[in-house]
């Protein structure tokens, strides 16, 4: 075989692997629920930003280019409610049996959703505050409207949809070490980042840490370098890639249990990685019906 096929070869294996659309059901539950659960418990603060005084509106590139005005009590109401809706709309099709006009009912909710989280981010981040790990979940949102998480059966988008999610995921990693070199140098990790973040809003496990100068001095070091590493989690080497995945959530845990921050958007997605078919009992499945001529059709043309 020459270098053109097996390059060929490797981007169809590694971009377009046959995985059950019934992984995509699941992940696609998680990530709207996930969703809803911000907008009615943890993203309090962005409807907040309904009664800032415009003058605070500094609007990003794209929220320029999409001509967005500063929220209102009524637009941010109105978002609010509509998005929360079709995330239930959407909640409700992946519970459904496949039948005709599904698949486009499920392809619209899922687009609604992306566009309203689109905009409730745009306004959420044009106050000066950009939170890094919003873009992982904007990304699975997109996919999903791709890829509707209704059917069942194995499908090489599915595959695609995953792997896109889950390279976005771990590149998150390298690319906040790349910013911490940028804004403080190569030696990030010998500055008191930790101690001030406990500071700001630690918890009695992060407090205690205050007295442990040189151990927080090491967590840094290796956190650094874990991001620095976990690029090879893209690798398809299953035990390399589980010791990392287990870094990761070893990484988020010990963030939640220091200071209170859990990045849920961004964390709810490494279950790209996971085998959720497995969570769908035999009941689950003969509920999601067998792929009628109609969704195969149609999902070969996406």
């Amino acid at each position: 075989m020459n270098a053109q096929g097996r390059v060929s070869g490797w981007v169809g294996s590694y971009w377009f692997e046959a995985i059950p659309r019934e992984r995509m059901v699941v992940f696609s539950r998680c990530i709207h629920g996930v969703l809803l659960l911000y907008l009615l418990r943890f993203d309090g603060w962005v409807v907040d930003h309904a009664v800032v005084p415009q003058e605070y509106f500094q609007p990003l590139a794209l929220t320029r280019l999409l001509h967005l005005p500063p929220p209102t009590t009524v637009t941010m109401t109105v978002l609010r409610v509509g998005l929360g809706a079709c995330c239930i709309g959407a909640l409700a099709v992946t519970w459904l049996k496949p039948r005709r006009g599904l698949l486009p009912a499920a392809r619209v909710l899922n687009a609604l959703v992306f566009l309203g989280a689109l905009v409730w981010l745009l306004w959420a981040f044009s106050y000066a505050k950009v939170d890094h790990d919003r873009l992982t979940a904007l990304v699975a949102l997109a996919v999903v409207v791709v890829v509707p998480g209704v059917g069942r059966g194995d499908d090489q988008l599915v595959g695609w949809g995953l792997r896109t999610i889950q390279v976005v995921f771990i590149l998150a990693y390298p690319l906040s070490a790349i910013s911490k070199f940028r804004k403080s140098g190569f030696l990030w990790a010998n500055n008191a980042t930790f101690a001030r973040a406990i500071v700001r809003r630690g918890t009695p496990i992060g407090k205690w840490l205050l007295n442990h100068g040189l151990l927080l001095r090491v967590g840094q070091w290796a956190f650094i370098s874990f991001e620095v590493l976990a690029v090879f989690a893209l690798l398809r080497e299953p035990r390399t890639q589980r010791l990392i995945l287990a870094g990761v959530v070893g990484l988020h845990l010990f963030t939640y249990a220091t200071i209170a921050i859990h990045f849920l958007p961004h964390t709810i997605c490494i279950l790209a990685f996971a085998p959720l078919e497995k969570l769908l009992d035999r009941g689950n499945r003969t509920a999601l019906g067998t792929p009628s001529s109609e969704y195969s059709s149609a999902a070969t043309t996406t």
